[in-house]
């Protein structure tokens, strides 16, 4: 059977498999150490037919794995607790927005002045991670995809709003 598959596994162009018959070299009525050499100089001699196979193929030496073509999604708005959040309403949700986030952001009259300063790495690692979707709730479901928002804005979505990705799959956090 194995000699079948011998250097011609089908529906590949090379592989590194090479065969080796361990039954027959080990049932020889030889010593352990000759049985042991053989087995060694059996898989050696398979080397070169690698060796020569990769060169007839022109694959030595050259990579040619290629990554799916994908646009990587804008990264998210930065979201501090600093600054006072309250729950979005519905009334401007269809505002528009640019398609480029801008290097300023517009600052409300109701947010103090004294905000000018990102909080420390420290500070970021302390606060809960925030909903996506309403920025104001901590992340208590997560979706198949392996994102979270908040269990309220969970079962609103039908896409992750992450990755895109369609939700199958909701689990409630504790």
């Amino acid at each position: 059977m194995m000699k079948e598959f011998d250097d011609n596994i089908p529906a590949r162009s090379f592989d590194n498999f090479q065969f080796v018959n361990f039954t027959s070299i080990m049932s020889k009525k030889i010593s352990q150490s000759k049985k042991e050499t053989e087995f060694a100089l059996s898989a050696l001699m398979e080397i070169p037919l690698q060796y020569k196979a990769t060169l007839e193929l022109g694959i030595l030496g050259r990579r040619f794995a290629k990554s799916p073509e994908r646009v990587p999604l804008p990264p998210p708005f930065a979201s501090y607790n600093t600054i006072s959040r309250a729950a979005p309403s519905r009334a401007n949700s269809f505002r528009s927005m640019p398609s480029h986030p801008r290097d300023e952001a517009p600052v409300d009259s109701a947010i103090t002045a004294s905000v000018t300063s990102p909080p420390s790495v420290d500070a970021r690692a302390a606060e809960p991670q925030l909903c996506p979707v309403c920025l104001s709730k901590p992340r208590d479901m997560a979706f198949g995809c392996g994102h979270q928002t908040c269990a309220e804005c969970g079962p609103q979505v039908e896409h992750c709003p992450i990755c895109r990705r369609p939700i199958d799959t909701r689990v409630k956090l504790y």
